[in-house]
């Protein structure tokens, strides 16, 4: 008998398709059959039934309308956070199998990886930007990179003294660690690197789902104001702006 196994990087990219097409797709859908249902009920007018009966019945149509669009709307939103859980689970268990196995292994890549990130700060130095930098670095300098370049950046910049510190935001490390995963990728073998990429395709496309979700759940509830549906693009917008890598060198 064959050993059961886990979900692996075929089901975790097949998690991440299943979730963009949630975004895309399914809430699409949701959306326009809750709006048609609505409609429907808003106006309803059977000319046997009197104006109190009409109203009953409209009001009934619409509760009935939501009901079954808060079901369709949980079923989904339960859906997504198990794929995200399958995804991270699959990537977390890559992630611990690349690890170097003893403390031989472990010191012999911290030396490897302390000299690349010497390297790497020489070009850094030297004026090169980040992407550059990311984009013409093996497997070592890019876990170099990783663990260093977060807290070389924050230090480059000074938050300035009184008034003109107002506006003053720091770097947002998850973005940069973001990048050079990206970068890690293709270092990485097959099963691993296909592990990680599903992780940062979820990344990626989470924050603005749960955007749509949360835009959505608000007209279902029937508590969505008249910009609702342009408030909750701009917010799954940003959200995927901000969950996006550095652009390419």
């Amino acid at each position: 008998m064959s050993a059961i196994t886990g979900p692996d990087s075929i089901d975790a990219n097949a998690a991440t398709y299943r979730l963009t097409q949630t975004r895309k797709t399914e809430l699409v859908e949701l959306r326009r059959r809750l709006s048609d249902a609505l409609a429907e009920a808003r106006t309803f007018r059977d000319p046997d039934l009197t104006a109190e009966a009409n109203a009953r019945r409209r009001a009934e149509l619409e509760r009935t309308a939501r009901q079954q669009a808060t079901a369709g709307l949980n079923r989904i939103e339960r859906e997504a956070n198990n794929a995200a859980t399958l995804v991270r689970t699959v990537a977390d268990k890559a992630t611990a199998a690349g690890r170097p196995r003893d403390a031989t292994e472990q010191l012999l890549a911290e030396t490897r990886q302390a000299r690349a990130w010497d390297r790497a700060r020489a070009l850094l130095d030297a004026g090169r930007t980040v992407p550059e930098v990311i984009a013409g670095s093996d497997a070592d300098t890019l876990h170099a990179l990783r663990a260093e370049l977060p807290t070389y950046l924050a230090a480059q910049r000074t938050k300035p003294q009184g008034l003109a510190g107002a506006g003053f935001t720091e770097i947002d490390p998850a973005r940069i660690l973001r990048t050079i995963d990206r970068a890690l990728v293709d270092h990485l073998p097959a099963k691993q690197g296909a592990a990680l990429r599903a992780r940062l395709d979820l990344d990626e496309l989470e924050p603005g789902l749960r955007e749509t979700l949360a835009g959505l759940r608000r007209e279902v509830a029937g508590t969505a104001d008249a910009s609702n549906g342009l408030r909750s693009a701009i917010a799954a917008r940003l959200a995927d702006q901000q969950a996006a890598p550095f652009p390419a060198a």
